[in-house]
């Protein structure tokens, strides 16, 4: 049998379909929660049908209104399979094996697999114990032998959010060293700093955005990257020609004609936050509620039983993270109020057998 790349050898990649999630109140991957208005998406499949599916899909009327969503141009946006997939594409193009990637610890999984998968070098800049960077140690790290710098932004799955002028000090930092810096932006609309309309001001930044967090899309895996159009034209050098389904362009593509739905769906969701943040406050439960659509709870210990237990009452939640910093921590994903109840009333009452 033909050999694999020597370097893949020991590239562990966990498998996300071990267990179906279905049936399940889903607050372990960060997902919309409960998701898009059931009368927009019918409306969409109402316009679609045998001859739209029999048609390779078109992206220009979707990167366009993606466009202006955002102040700049078309020709700043690239659509991708997931915003993973804009990842991957940036791995492509820019990192050869050996280059060094500067990274946080913690950051998105995706970003160190990547490195692994292309042989590239990671160099790790680890969180403090309260969680957060230090954007003048980032900034130090930054020079001519890195490929490649990635900054989360807010974090996954620790919620810190760089302050925007540390951030902007990172970008002004980058093009001066020639380092090509990823902010990734998945949780934008939870935290609605930006420094997209940065990418204008030379070649050297990325911002990635996703339609699986807010945007309920998940399945339909649509993300995409902004960057200057020299950018943009490399990375549409290693796409697949037909990466995005049609589907996902049409989702997306009535989404952005619908942008109530959009502040429908932070207002609901920031509210089902502040009352997860309240009961948590009030029970004098330790946790830290970050920039993200997720809070963390510290578990005096009891992380992996209280998830096991969570599973049990058809609730699932993230935990077993690497850092040492985040043993200790139950990720819950947030969405509307009255998921968080359902959460909040399983949760309280296993506290309180497992602590007293």
């Amino acid at each position: 049998m033909p050999e694999a790349k020597p370097h893949l050898a020991d590239l562990y990649r966990t498998n996300p379909h071990d267990h179906s999630r279905q049936g399940f109140l889903r607050l372990d991957m960060n997902e919309g929660v409960p998701g898009l208005p059931e009368d927009l998406v019918q409306a969409v499949w109402a316009g679609t049908g045998a001859r739209y599916l029999a048609a390779y899909p078109e992206y220009e009327a979707l990167q366009e209104k993606i466009a202006r969503h955002n102040g700049v141009s078309p020709e700043n946006i690239l659509l991708s399979n997931g915003s993973d997939g804009a990842i991957k594409y940036l791995f492509d193009a820019y990192v050869r094996a050996g280059d060094q990637v500067l990274l946080t610890d913690p950051t998105f999984a995706m970003y160190p697999v990547y490195c692994r998968m292309f042989d590239a070098r990671p160099l790790v800049l680890p969180c403090r114990e309260d969680l957060s960077f230090a954007g003048d140690d980032f900034r130090q790290q930054l020079s001519g032998d890195i490929r490649l710098a990635v900054v989360v932004n807010p974090n996954n799955p620790t919620g810190y959010a760089f302050p925007p002028d540390e951030l902007l000090a990172l970008i002004r930092e980058a093009g001066k060293r020639d380092v090509l810096l990823v902010v990734d932006e998945a949780y934008f609309y939870f935290y609605p700093e930006t420094v997209i309309h940065e990418i204008g001001r030379g070649d050297n930044l990325v911002v990635l955005r996703t339609f699986s967090k807010l945007c309920g899309l998940a399945t339909a895996r649509l993300g995409y990257a902004a960057a200057s159009p020299a950018i943009i034209d490399n990375l549409r050098k290693v796409r697949p020609t037909y990466d995005v389904n049609g589907l996902a362009v049409a989702l997306a593509e009535k989404l952005l004609d619908n942008p109530q739905v959009i502040q429908d769906l932070i207002k609901g969701t920031l509210g089902g936050k502040e009352y997860l943040v309240g009961q948590l406050r009030e029970a004098g439960i330790e946790h830290r509620a970050g920039q993200a659509n997720f809070v963390l709870i510290k578990c005096q210990g009891r992380a992996p039983e209280l998830a096991a237990k969570l599973k049990d009452e058809k609730i699932l939640v993230g935990y077993g993270f690497q850092n040492p910093y985040l043993h200790d921590y139950l990720r819950v994903t947030v969405g509307r109020r009255e998921a968080m109840e359902i959460f909040w009333e399983k949760f309280v009452g296993l506290w309180h057998s497992l602590n007293g």
